[in-house]
């Protein structure tokens, strides 16, 4: 069966939705479609998608790619044109690709994410100093509670970087992302506040994924 990647982005209100809220709306969306996707056999069949890491209920996502297999070849600019009439508001296709037979899932490839995150200024009580970030990046060990447990996310941090801008808080960082080990933005954010003296709100941090990589 033929197989495909497509790449999404989630915005606005729709940044809400959990991922099984978003595979579904894929699902429903390329029924409306008319699109020949093809199932799993068993008493309850799903449809035969995969994808990466899940995007976190509340994260924006630019570039966000998932897999799906179809019971017959479609062209590609028809899957994006017809797909882009059916999604709900906040949810667009940027473009599609076929995918050879052996090549591997987005899993198992995609080990790391890129994020940019801003604070706006009224929710910053101090600025964060310029060496905040490099006195983070020195730890050798950053220990969040993860599930009444304490867990290293030190190794998962791979870069964070300040943003000049107007006004407020601008970070980019790349995190490890998938099975073996998956950071969360909020969570390195959250650590390098602390290590700065710095109280804030894991609320007030407005994510966007901007992609995932290998």
């Amino acid at each position: 069966m033929p197989r495909y990647r497509m790449f999404y982005s989630k915005k606005g209100p729709a940044r809400f939705n959990s991922h099984l809220d978003m595979v579904r709306t894929l699902e429903r969306s390329m029924r409306r479609a008319g699109l020949p996707i093809a199932y799993s056999e068993g008493f309850n069949p799903h449809p035969r998608f995969s994808f990466a890491a899940p995007l976190p209920v509340g994260v924006e996502g630019l570039a966000e790619p998932f897999d799906v297999e179809m019971l017959e070849p479609v062209e590609n600019n028809v899957i994006e044109e017809k797909l882009n009439a059916v999604l709900p508001d906040g949810i667009r296709v940027h473009g599609v690709a076929t995918v050879p037979d052996n090549e591997p899932s987005l899993m198992s490839v995609l080990d790391r994410a890129k994020y940019i995150v801003h604070i706006d200024e009224e929710d910053l009580p101090f600025e964060l100093p310029d060496s905040a970030v490099e006195d983070f990046l020195s730890l050798e060990h950053v220990e969040v509670l993860r599930k009444d447990k304490l867990r290293d996310i030190r190794p998962g941090i791979l870069k964070i970087q300040k943003v000049q801008g107007d006004s407020g808080l601008t970070l980019n960082l790349e995190l490890k992302a998938g099975s073996v080990i998956n950071i969360r933005p909020e969570d390195a954010l959250d650590a390098l506040f602390k290590n700065a003296g710095i109280e804030t709100d894991k609320e007030d941090f407005q994510i966007t994924r901007t992609a995932l990589s290998t």
